[in-house]
């Protein structure tokens, strides 16, 4: 047992000097400035919106997801 702790301590901070340690916000910093891509929506009235309909003001998208 205490050879297995031990070991534990020595191996965790060396697996651990592998890995790369990034900014989470920089893959969205590459997309600021630029439109987003045009969709297409249903709405409960089976009518289809689309995103470039509403250019130019601001919107709201809320995703929910149920199971």
């Amino acid at each position: 047992m205490r050879a297995r702790t031990a070991a534990m301590m020595i191996l965790a901070p060396l697996a651990l000097a592998g890995c790369k340690m990034t900014d989470p916000s920089a893959a969205v910093k590459d997309l600021r400035g630029t439109p987003a891509p045009d969709f297409t929506l249903t709405d409960l009235d089976k009518q289809d919106i689309r995103l470039s309909a509403f250019r130019g003001r601001p919107i709201v998208l809320a995703f929910w997801a149920y199971g």
